[in-house]
């Protein structure tokens, strides 16, 4: 078995009707036609579906998250500390999240956020700022590590409760809408106005401002949680598809690109693939929905020459629906509404 996740919740929902309706996506729509529904997310209105992606809600759901024995509360994603499983660190009962350098800018009436995967910053960048903030974390119980250039560990009792959004769904929006609230993300709150003043002058900033480049005023909380019970790793991750997640510019699924492999295998391990729509501009919605639609239909047309069936689950910004599609399946025309009732709502 092969399983494609598409993810297309970065692109408004209005834009990607329009999309649809300009006939963007032809291919994924024949392939449809072979496709039955597996499972259907039903329609959500909890803090599950207010702060997870559609996308983020079915790989909870497909590592076991949502069993009851991993006690992990209902409305969490504890990508942090599946990281800091997968960076090699002791990650339970702690409670984790990613903390990625970002820029914010303040608008006239909203705040917004860079897209972190294009700040380019570097090792070197990321170390000098994380030491000149670890004199704030002492006597805190504050932990936190430069993890990856573009994503750092940060662990702390509070985090546990604290609800975040993964960052791709504050680009191209007012962020402020986004960013943690509520009694829990208090310290976390605290302690980021500390960092933002020490780096407002910080010589990496004050060199970043001089070369051009948006300076790091900011992390960016994502995936808060504990893991008290590691779940399995039903997927199997080539070098290729860990090194595409990792530069996906998405939270998450950077954790999981290590994380993943650091976990025990399930009995029946298949192969995962992830295809993001990452355009944030209505205008352009139209070209990347036609490079999606291509890629997609490669990846689906390879996988059934080698399996008799393939999962394809579609991800939107509402909910998710698991199809699984078969060659043997006659791509009949009068299929064509139902494929465009699984696209439509998303």
């Amino acid at each position: 078995m092969h399983t494609l996740l598409i993810d297309t919740a970065a692109l408004d929902p209005e834009a990607w009707s329009e999309a649809l309706r300009g006939g963007a996506m032809p291919r994924l729509l024949r392939a449809l036609r072979m496709a039955h529904v597996v499972t259907r997310e039903a329609l959500r209105e909890d803090a599950q579906a207010a702060w997870l992606s559609p996308a983020e809600r079915w790989m909870r759901r497909a590592l076991g998250l949502d069993e009851p024995e991993l006690h992990a509360p209902e409305q969490q994603a504890p990508w942090g500390a599946l990281a800091a499983v997968g960076a090699g660190l002791q990650a339970g009962p702690r409670a984790w999240a990613l903390a990625l350098p970002a820029h914010l800018v303040l608008g006239r009436d909203s705040l917004q956020l860079a897209d972190p995967a294009q700040l380019a910053i570097d090792a070197n960048h990321a170390q000098a700022l994380l030491q000149a903030v670890l004199p704030l974390l002492q006597d805190q119980a504050w932990e936190m590590r430069a993890w990856r250039p573009g994503c750092w560990l940060v662990s702390h009792p509070s985090l546990e409760q604290v609800l975040t959004a993964d960052p791709l769904r504050a680009v191209g929006r007012n962020a402020a809408s986004w960013m943690p609230g509520g009694p829990a993300a208090a310290p976390w709150r605290r302690l980021l106005t500390e960092i933002q003043m020490v780096w407002a002058s910080h010589p990496v900033n004050e060199a970043r401002r001089e070369s051009g480049l948006p300076e790091v005023n900011t992390l960016w909380l994502n995936g808060c949680g504990v893991l008290r019970t590691m779940p399995g790793n039903p997927f199997v991750l080539d070098a290729e598809e860990r090194s595409a997640w990792r530069d996906a510019g998405c939270a998450w699924l950077g954790a999981l690109a290590d994380a993943l492999p650091a976990l025990a295998p399930s009995r029946h391990p298949h192969a995962l693939h992830v295809l993001q729509l990452r355009s944030h501009d209505a205008l352009r919605a139209q070209q990347a929905c036609a490079q999606l639609d291509e890629q997609a239909a490669g990846r689906l047309s390879a996988a059934l020459r080698d399996h008799a069936a393939v999962r394809l689950v579609l991800a939107g910004s509402r909910g998710w629906v698991d199809l699984e599609l078969r060659a043997s399946r006659s791509w009949h025309f009068w299929r064509d509404a139902a494929a465009r009732s699984w696209l439509d709502p998303l």
